[in-house]
């Protein structure tokens, strides 16, 4: 990782058949054969997470992978809110924002927005224990962001993605990186 100050966290988890397993950064995991690695970044603008996908068999395979997102700003007078027309959710705290977001080649991708609290822990074990997700498109306070992917992975075939996290200080300066972001434009010399 980087050495800029950390604003975010981000977890992986990979999910099949109610047994889940934790995603540590730069270690693979096998899950269901296919082979699951992740890496962490932080930089000048948030912090991202690659995840890298194997199916290691000569068989059709299934994934849901479940990606955490806390906000290390959020405090007791932010609303977070998920976008209805798209993957993002917004985080409003004082005079900050934050924004995360998600590239993936994804079968389906859904969200929702549990909060820090004892209701938000106990939709959260629901969702590990039985692979879903309760939508909660909105709450006030400390709140964690969740994505549930859905992957079908062909015999021995590969996919990747990342999900990221901006922090700022304008929602136009937030909306236009999260474009960079998902079209792949913000780090051209980095293709």
């Amino acid at each position: 990782m980087n050495e800029y100050n950390r604003t975010f966290h981000i977890q992986g988890i990979a999910w099949d058949s109610g047994k889940n397993c934790t995603l540590d950064r730069g270690k693979e995991s096998v899950v269901n054969g296919i082979g699951v690695s992740v890496e962490g970044n932080c930089e000048e603008w948030g912090e991202s997470l690659s995840f890298r996908l194997h199916n290691t068999t000569d068989k059709h395979r299934k994934l849901k992978m479940f990606f955490l997102v806390e906000w290390l700003s959020c405090k007791e007078d932010t609303i977070g809110i998920v976008s209805f027309g798209k993957d993002i959710f917004w985080n409003y705290g004082g005079r900050n924002l934050a924004a995360t977001n998600i590239v993936s080649t994804a079968d389906s991708v859904k969200k929702t927005i549990y909060p820090l609290n004892l209701k938000g822990l106990q939709l959260w074990r629901k969702s590990l224990k039985e692979g879903s997700l309760y939508y909660y498109p909105i709450t006030n306070g400390q709140n964690m962001m969740v994505y549930m992917l859905d992957f079908s992975m062909d015999p021995f075939e590969r996919k990747n993605g990342s999900v990221y996290g901006i922090e700022g200080a304008l929602k136009e300066e937030v909306i236009n990186l999260d474009e960079r972001m998902k079209n792949r434009l913000a780090f051209p010399s980095e293709k």
